[in-house]
């Protein structure tokens, strides 16, 4: 079965949960419209552990340098902008933490409305608590 594309119906689930698995999707947005559609509309949760583009734009850099090299040998894209992809999805965020210099995201996320509706980001980067 492709993440991208399940097999079970609408409003299926009440949690669906995701652990460093975006960074390995061909479509990683339509990945999270997937989880999106299958949970349910009323009081259903996303919950997603993941890994990405560090908050801390020296160490961004050195992710992104040797990115292709990693994914080529792992299948594994660790720089992706995982609160840029959430937003594209159309997923409602109820919060975000980062952790390990802002590469891990723990992010609790419920169905959307559709594109842009992220207002509630808690991007707390500056505010790492394992740095």
């Amino acid at each position: 079965m492709a993440a991208e594309k399940l097999v079970f119906p609408d409003d299926h689930f009440d949690t669906v949960v995701d652990t460093f698995g975006l960074c390995s999707m061909d479509d990683s947005v339509q990945t999270l419209r997937e989880m999106q559609r299958v949970c349910k509309k009323d009081g259903g949760r996303i919950l997603l552990l993941e890994h990405g583009q560090s908050s801390y734009t020296w160490l961004s850099g050195i992710l992104d340098k040797f990115a292709d090299l990693h994914a080529q040998k792992w299948g594994c894209h660790w720089n992706r902008d995982i609160l840029k992809l959430i937003d594209q999805a159309g997923l409602e965020v109820e919060s975000v933490r980062r952790f390990h210099f802002g590469t891990t995201y723990y992010v609790v996320a419920k169905p959307g409305c559709g594109q842009d509706k992220n207002s509630k980001i808690d991007d707390r980067s500056a505010e790492d608590e394992d740095v």
